[in-house]
């Protein structure tokens, strides 16, 4: 036996007294001894050792079934080296590994060409990228508002409702639905021929009662001139006088009776005490109301209107400072369309804030000569409390939110310059850039998701597409 022959058979010699494990087959519950090879397991086939049929691969890739002896399968003695790993392939396709193998391989060798491919184009990637279409605009300097929002209210600035102060049956109602009335306007009559019968009975007591007092006053002129005549005793003559006094009383008590006859008789005509709108009217002709008991119609003052609405608590002190000495103007929009910003004063800082929810309520005067402000509307409010001379003013869409904050993209020499900021206040559409732009820079609005810093940009505003000379590139391949 050559010198390669016996150093093979000393390997197999080796390899065979490697310690024992066991393991299972999965053809019995029997357990089944292996030995450990370098990591690799071979697992027997004689009937003594464990089973006597070769089964199929089940172990994984490390597993070697030997189905004949070793010296056998390889027919030539292994070699170490290049030769022993020969040996090994040809090992594992005599146990039908063939297709696991060459599968591992062949996705270990797509791994490795693809870093290669990596490796050879990364530098040539992004010089090969062509420039991304953004729309961009100006930002602009525009005098900003310093305002507080929130939701009103709107409420009319005088509200009535109209009740019958005598008793009696509507006879006539003189407005429709909705109207607008004037104040002294007449609204409602009531049946007044009850009252008109107690004003003609008071002013007859009346006359009656001066009749009385006119005679009295005779009698104690005459009794005067004669107790200065000394004719009559003191007595008779104060006689005279108490009748005298007792009838004029009479006479003014009457008289006050007949006045509320005829206020009574006054009040039938139900007139309207401010001008306004007239809601619906809640009794119809014929009914019988009660004197200050039942509601007929509800008036309200609409020109001008006020609207209430809340700001947060922590808050007043800052609008206290101003309202003290300036004349804070207050903006009501109503969410109807078309419907148009109305200007107002602010009126009144409620002297609490609501514990609840931490609010405190302001009320606003509009003059609502459009009558644009209906009573109960929600609108939303907006508080001047003063002006930022020339802020600088984007779309709030150009603003995107990054793990170091807020930035946004410049366009600057045909790149997008990504720049961080810092925000103020929206305004609508619009936000105010406190720091990091200045007026007149072009800021991009949309194409974000494209972009990258220094990334290479094409303008596309509206139907026309303005390149942006690009820097030129150091190195890379033709798209």
């Amino acid at each position: 036996m050559s010198s390669d022959g016996r150093g093979a058979s000393n390997f197999l010699k080796n390899l065979v007294s490697q310690p024992k494990r066991v393991a299972f087959s999965r053809f019995s519950d029997q357990a089944v001894p292996i030995r450990t090879i370098f990591g690799v397991n071979l697992l027997p086939v004689s009937a003594e050792e464990g089973f006597n049929e070769t089964p199929p691969l089940d172990l994984g890739a490390r597993n070697f079934y030997t189905g004949y002896r070793i010296s056998q399968i390889l027919k030539q003695p292994p070699r170490f080296g290049v030769h022993m790993t020969t040996h090994l392939f040809a090992f594992r396709q005599k146990t039908h590994n063939d297709f696991l193998f060459h599968t591992i391989f062949l996705t270990l060798s797509l791994i490795a060409a693809g870093s290669l491919l990596g490796c050879n184009g990364n530098g040539d990637k992004k010089a090969g990228r062509p420039p991304a279409p953004v729309k961009t605009v100006q930002a602009q300097a525009k005098d900003t508002p310093v305002s507080l929002k929130g939701v009103g209210n709107v409420n009319a600035s005088n509200s009535v409702t109209v009740k019958s102060r005598v008793d009696g049956h509507i006879l006539r109602i003189h407005f429709l639905d909705g109207d607008h009335v004037k104040a002294g306007q007449i609204l409602y009559t009531i049946d007044p021929e009850t009252y008109i019968y107690q004003q003609k009975g008071a002013q007859a007591n009346v006359a009656s009662d001066r009749a009385t007092a006119e005679l009295a006053q005779k009698d104690f002129i005459r009794y005067k001139d004669l107790y200065e005549q000394k004719v009559i005793s003191k007595d008779e003559y104060e006689q005279k006088v108490t009748a005298y006094e007792t009838a004029r009383k009479a006479m003014e008590a009457d008289s006050a009776q007949a006045d509320i006859a005829k206020r009574n008789v006054n009040f039938t005509r139900i007139t309207s005490p401010i001008d306004g709108i007239a809601g619906s009217t809640l009794l119809d002709e014929g009914n019988l109301v009660g004197a200050d008991k039942d509601e007929l119609v509800v008036i309200k003052t609409i020109t001008p209107t006020d609207v209430v609405f809340s700001i947060p608590g922590r808050d007043v002190g800052l609008v206290r400072s101003h309202f003290i000495d300036d004349d804070l103007t207050v903006l009501a929009t109503p969410s109807s369309q078309n419907a148009t910003t109305a200007t107002g004063h602010l009126t009144f800082v409620d002297n609490w804030i609501n514990p609840d929810t931490g609010m405190i309520n302001l009320k606003a005067r509009f003059t609502n000569t459009d009558t644009q402000l209906w009573p109960g509307q929600f609108v939303t409010m907006e508080l001047i409390l003063s002006m930022q001379k020339d802020a600088v003013r984007i779309p709030a869409q150009a603003v995107q939110r990054g793990p170091k904050g807020k930035y946004i993209f410049v366009v600057k020499e045909g790149k997008a310059i990504m720049r961080p900021v810092t925000v103020g206040m929206r305004i609508d559409d619009e936000i105010v850039i406190d720091k990091g732009l200045s007026a007149e820079e072009t800021v991009v609005i949309e194409g974000m998701l494209r972009l990258y810093p220094d990334a290479p940009v094409i303008i596309r505003n509206g139907d026309e597409g303005k390149a942006v000379p690009e820097a030129p590139a150091k190195s890379g391949s033709d798209a």
